[in-house]
């Protein structure tokens, strides 16, 4: 396993709803991004440096109140040692 970050669920709507921001595309350049960088990032992408400090900005909140760090399942293949503790050899 290994970690990521991501915004937090609804996080980005309900900041829209709460201080009436008309469309995504008005909020995307509140935070300094494109709406298809929002759009991808509300659905889970990990956002960058830059996209999270803009929401930090932009909303004067704390990272920790935005973002969540996950748990994420390893991509790399098992390395051959690990193999062999796996199988008992």
């Amino acid at each position: 396993m290994s970690a990521t970050i991501r915004i937090k669920e609804g996080l980005l709507k309900r900041l829209r709803e709460s201080r009436h921001i008309p469309t995504e595309e008005v909020q995307a350049r509140m935070i300094g991004v494109d709406r298809v960088t929002l759009r991808r990032i509300d659905k889970g992408a990990t956002p960058s440096a830059a996209f999270m400090a803009g929401v930090a900005e932009a909303f004067g909140l704390g990272l920790g109140e935005a973002f969540d760090v996950v748990e994420v399942p390893s991509l790399r293949a098992p390395q051959p040692a690990e193999q062999r503790e796996a199988v008992g050899a």
